[in-house]
């Protein structure tokens, strides 16, 4: 690929799933119009469906990181909520590798007050502590909250009354300010929720992505 046929921001979804990787594009579209710049969405095929227990983690980082080091783009977005490889890729050098969920993070942490985050299980709640932690916005959380429920049933509405049963706790029990999706194919539910609650609901997709344009328009 030549460099002016690149992306200027690759949208890697980690798992397989090309049902989330559509969503993501459909719930982006609109937004990314004003950035004016060249977005691709993938997906790794030799991931699992769904990122969700410690061993799919684990394949994830290496797959992520793999995967970067074979593609060419001026960003790369890890659209997975445990952000994937991004430690691994700056390591080796990429300076323009966002997770989702650090970018996420951040701009809740700008939004006013303390943020809420609908994980997908326990296990994702546990290993977020690590991830807020270094981004340095442990004092900014209000909770973390499990929704219990699997990758690819949350792309359904029937999904939402879980959602935002969990949602109005954040905000009525732990005074969440602003809740962030926490998990790259919940997109779908964001307008509707945001709508819902008159607080800043935030995808975590839209988040990379909105961080990566950023910094190329700084380029």
């Amino acid at each position: 690929m030549n460099d002016k046929d690149m992306p200027d921001i690759l949208v890697i979804n980690a798992n397989s799933s090309c049902s989330v990787t559509d969503n993501m594009k459909v719930e982006l579209a609109g937004p990314t119009k004003i950035f004016k710049l060249k977005i691709e969405y993938t997906e790794i095929s030799d991931a699992p469906a769904a990122i969700e227990t410690t061993e799919d983690v684990i394949l994830a980082h290496k797959l992520t990181t793999e995967f970067v080091k074979k593609v060419k783009a001026r960003s790369y977005i890890i659209a997975c909520f445990c952000d994937p490889g991004v430690k691994e890729l700056r390591a080796l050098g990429y300076k323009n590798v966002y997770g989702i969920a650090e970018s996420a993070m951040h701009m809740a942490a700008n939004s006013g007050g303390k943020f809420g985050i609908l994980s997908i299980s326990k296990t994702s709640v546990i290993r977020h502590k690590d991830q807020i932690r270094d981004a340095g916005l442990t004092e900014m959380l209000a909770a973390d909250l499990p929704l219990d429920m699997g990758v690819l049933e949350l792309e359904h509405m029937s999904a939402r009354p879980k959602i935002v049963e969990t949602a109005n706790k954040l905000i009525k029990d732990y005074d969440a300010k602003s809740i962030i999706l926490g998990c790259a194919g919940m997109g779908v539910h964001r307008k509707w929720l945001q709508d819902l609650l008159g607080i800043p609901v935030i995808d975590p997709c839209w988040a990379g992505v909105a961080m990566a344009a950023a910094a190329l328009g700084m380029a």
